[in-house]
């Protein structure tokens, strides 16, 4: 009940939009409930006239034809009206909806966007996408529905029941018999369908999950010839789904006719109590009551029907409902501290004293590391797969905190800076560029929000990007696909690189970013980021040793710690772990082949 209460809140803070539901749903029950009382009159008064003006011969009496007539367009006009509160309630109804949904999905995406990243390491994409869609669609049908249709139920078995039992208490009694199995019944179907629809909810995040793997590793799948493969893990998956749903929708099938059955008793006990009654001659009981026990008994079991169907509704809810908020109470251990300090002023400098960091349940990744990163100057960190290199820029973002020792920049401790400045300062340019299904014009805003067209220009131009988006079917305004996969990774390198430029940050990271290009295209990037490196502090992070030769300091990292530093002159000359890096890529890659102008390679 936590979770349908914490939901309930959002409905709440649109108390007047549910209100307003809820009269229109009383005005519907009201009419509802007037018509039985109509008919019992009308059948009552025809059945007692005898012999006036109006009135017509049957073999039973005379039959009061103007108390007919208005008995039948007092009917008429009460459903006409009922369903006009209806039309009103399902307009309203649908306005709070939506504005539910909007709500618990707009706190999730952002809860989304703050958590770690350790919470996006651990889980699939596809499945988080299925509780923000699907989940929370859920949630929302069990509670407005359900909230809705369970208070317009209680109120018509309580209306219902007031008048069954002002008129003949003995029959409303028979009408009751029922209740206590399907109050005994619907609590302990409520308890197993819980554990059986979040089995459902997690198979469909499974089974969203790898779709979206599918859908984007479309090329790998088309280059291996894993089609057939994938068609039997989707297949296997969409079983395990049906097999689960088929569970849940098999209970349902056992419940749901049970107690169909059972408020058909009650019915069948009105008939016979009341045709008792009336062959008894019981005082006061008439054939329209009779007739109208026989409407307010199905009235009655209606809204009971209606509350085991919630049932349902309720059980599927609660199993979404656990799983949003298990998204949504997810601590955010990377967080601002309550007296967290501006982004320093001035030439940034950065120093990593005694650093310790390991992921969970792996061995540690860094080790007891200092490193400092002048102003002005680039670091490059080389070595093996494995070394600690991505680790150390994570740190320095913030992505990951540290477990020992510190990070800081001017002597601030990266823990104490704003994490929305410390991260709008430190500009990156990862090995896979990440570009959005976007125009060029406005991926490069997401660098400068504002920027102008002769910004964007004079950012592309120092990219070395101009030309190629020149040639572009809309230049800046033609749509590069998810994740820029009309372009070729050059192309989304230089985008990536004028975003930066733009942005102008007095930090950079670059994470392995020529690695998957060609020697043409590296040294146009390269001097790009030549260019970009004045003024900055530079962190580079590179297998390939040509594009870190001309650094500042070069630092090679094994196992998290630091096997030697110096510049590229002063690290062949050790003939060190550098030195024979250097000299294994030149035997696979003779170093004049890494600056052989277009010209020459054309030849």
């Amino acid at each position: 009940m936590k979770t349908i209460w914490r939901v309930s809140n959002y409905l709440f803070a649109y108390r007047n939009l549910f209100i307003l539901t809820i009269l229109m749903a009383i005005c519907m029950t009201a009419l509802s409930i007037s018509v039985p009382q109509v008919i019992h009159y009308v059948i009552d008064r025809i059945l007692s006239v005898e012999g006036q003006p109006g009135a017509s011969e049957t073999t039973s009496g005379t039959i009061d034809m103007d108390t007919l007539l208005w008995g039948l367009v007092t009917i008429a006009g009460a459903y006409l009206l009922r369903e006009i509160f209806n039309c009103l309630r399902i307009r309203i109804n649908n306005t709070l909806e939506q504005r539910v949904l909007i709500d618990l999905r707009r706190d999730l995406h952002a809860k989304l966007l703050d958590l770690p990243v350790t919470f996006y390491d651990r889980r699939k994409s596809g499945d988080i996408a299925s509780r923000v869609i699907e989940d929370v669609a859920s949630v929302e049908r069990a509670i407005l529905d359900g909230t809705e249709q369970g208070t317009v139920a209680l109120l018509s078995i309580l209306g219902i029941s007031v008048v069954m039992f002002f008129q003949e208490p003995i029959m409303a009694a028979a009408v009751f018999l029922p209740l206590p199995v399907l109050i005994f019944a619907g609590s302990r179907y409520f308890k197993a369908r819980q554990k059986n629809w979040r089995d459902v909810r997690d198979a469909t995040g499974d089974l969203n999950s790898h779709l979206v793997e599918d859908i984007q590793g479309n090329r790998l799948i088309h280059a291996f010839a894993l089609k057939n493969r994938e068609k039997e893990r989707f297949h296997d998956k969409s079983e395990t789904l049906r097999q689960k749903t088929l569970k849940a929708m098999f209970q349902w099938s056992v419940y749901s006719p049970t107690t169909s059955f059972i408020t058909n008793l009650g019915n069948t006990g009105v008939v016979g109590i009341g045709g008792y009654l009336l062959a008894t001659n019981h005082p006061g009981f008439s054939l329209g009551e009779f007739f109208a026990f026989l409407f307010y008994a199905n009235m009655f079991y209606e809204p009971v029907r209606q509350l085991n169907n919630l049932n349902n509704m309720l059980s599927e809810g609660k199993a979404s409902g656990d799983r949003v908020f298990e998204v949504l109470d997810y601590p955010i251990t990377i967080r601002d501290d309550s007296k967290a300090q501006d982004f320093p002023k001035g030439d940034i400098h950065v120093e990593m004293e005694n650093l310790s960091f390991c992921y969970p349940e792996r061995a540690p990744v860094v080790e007891n590391l200092n490193l400092e990163l002048k102003p002005g100057t680039v670091t490059a960190l080389v070595g093996h797969t494995g070394a600690g290199k991505s680790t150390i820029a994570n740190l320095l973002l913030r992505f990951y905190d540290v477990e020992e020792g510190t990070v800081t920049l001017n002597n601030v401790d990266v823990r104490k800076i704003k994490l929305g400045q410390l991260r709008s300062n430190i500009g990156s340019v990862p090995q896979e560029p990440f570009l959005f299904d976007a125009t060029v014009a406005q991926n490069l805003q997401f660098g400068k929000l504002d920027a102008s067209e002769e910004e964007l220009k004079e950012a592309l131009q120092f990219a070395r990007a101009w030309d190629f988006v020149q040639r572009l079917p809309e230049k800046l305004d033609t749509r590069i696909g998810e994740r820029g996969v009309r372009l070729s990774m050059g192309e989304k390198q230089r985008l990536t690189i004028a975003r930066l430029f733009l942005r102008n940050p007095p930090v950079l990271i670059l994470d392995e970013a020529t690695s998957s290009v060609d020697s043409i295209t590296e040294r146009k990037i390269q001097a790009a980021l030549d260019e970009l490196f004045v003024n900055r502090t530079t962190l580079v992070i590179a297998h390939r040793l040509s594009t870190v030769r001309r650094a500042d300091l070069i630092v090679v990292l094994e196992h998290g710690r630091i096997l030697e530093q110096g510049s590229h002159e002063q690290l062949l000359k050790k003939d060190g772990a550098y030195a024979e890096l250097w000299r294994h890529q030149q035997d696979h890659i003779p170093e004049e082949d890494l600056h052989l102008s277009p010209e020459k390679t054309k030849a």
